[in-house]
C-alpha cells in the first residue's frame, strides 16, 4: 500500500475552541481505518476535513498529492456519510438514488438497483423515503455511498441504527469493498464494528489523533 490520504500539520478552530491540534497522518490506499473518541472530540470534523467539506484553520490535506481547497475542493471518486445526510423525503428510494447519480453521469438505473440489492432495500425501492425507518434510511445512505463504487468510503457511524440481523452482511459488505481495493475511513462507537472492519485503530484525544492506546497499526505488526 502507498501514502494516499496525507494530513500534515493540520489545526481546527472555531472561534476561541481548538477541535483538532497539529494532527499530521498518513493514510494508506486499500487500508482500513477506524477513527474513535469521545462524543464532540473531533471525529466528524476530521472526516469533513479528508473530503473538503471543511478547511483546515491551518495545516493541509492532500490526496493524490493534492491540496484540498487550493488544487481540487473535494476528494474525488468517494462514497461518504458525514452527518446524516437526508433524502427528498416525496420521493422514493429509487428516485432520489437516479436523482444524484445524475450528479456525475458514471452509473445508471442497472447499478443502483445491484446496490439496493445488496442492502437488501428492493423490495423498498419504489416506496417514498418518508415512510421508511430509520435502519432503512442508513441502508439507503450506505446505497447512496455505494452505489459508484467508490475508491474511498469515508464513513460517520455507518451502521447506525441498523438492526442487529443486518449489522454483520453490512460489515461483510463494506470488507468485500476493501478487498477490491477501497480505502476504508470510518467512525463508531461499536467494539465489533471496531474489531470486524478495521486494520487500524485511531483515537482523537484532546484534538490529536493516535494509534489507540495499547495498539499499533497492522503495518507496524506485520
Amino acid at each position: 500500500m502507498d501514502a494516499y490520504i496525507e494530513v500534515r500539520n493540520v489545526s481546527k478552530r472555531y472561534k476561541d475552541y481548538t477541535v483538532l491540534e497539529d494532527v499530521s497522518y498518513s493514510f494508506e490506499r486499500g487500508g482500513r481505518y477506524a477513527i474513535t473518541g469521545e462524543n464532540g472530540s473531533g471525529k466528524s470534523v476530521l472526516l469533513k476535513l479528508l473530503t473538503g467539506y471543511a478547511k483546515p484553520t491551518s495545516g493541509e490535506v492532500a490526496v493524490n498529492g493534492h491540496i484540498l481547497r487550493k488544487d481540487i475542493d473535494f476528494i474525488q471518486n468517494a462514497g461518504i456519510i458525514i452527518n446524516a445526510p437526508e433524502f427528498i423525503p416525496s420521493l422514493s428510494g429509487m428516485d432520489n438514488l437516479l436523482y444524484l447519480a445524475e450528479i456525475r453521469n458514471k452509473i445508471g438505473r442497472k447499478e443502483i438497483l445491484q446496490t439496493l440489492d445488496k442492502l437488501e432495500l428492493t423490495e423498498a425501492r419504489d416506496k417514498k423515503v418518508k415512510t421508511y425507518s430509520q435502519g432503512m434510511k442508513q441502508r439507503l445512505r450506505l446505497a447512496q455511498a455505494l452505489m459508484e463504487d467508490p475508491e474511498t468510503l469515508i464513513l460517520d457511524e455507518p451502521l447506525n441504527a441498523i438492526d442487529r440481523r443486518g449489522l454483520d452482511a453490512i460489515r461483510q459488505l463494506l470488507n468485500e469493498y476493501n478487498r477490491k481495493g477501497t480505502t476504508l475511513i470510518f467512525t463508531s462507537h461499536y467494539s465489533a464494528d471496531i474489531e470486524k472492519m478495521a486494520d487500524v485503530i485511531l483515537e482523537i484525544a484532546d484534538g490529536r489523533l493516535q494509534p489507540e492506546s495499547g495498539r499499533e497499526p497492522a503495518a507496524a505488526l506485520s
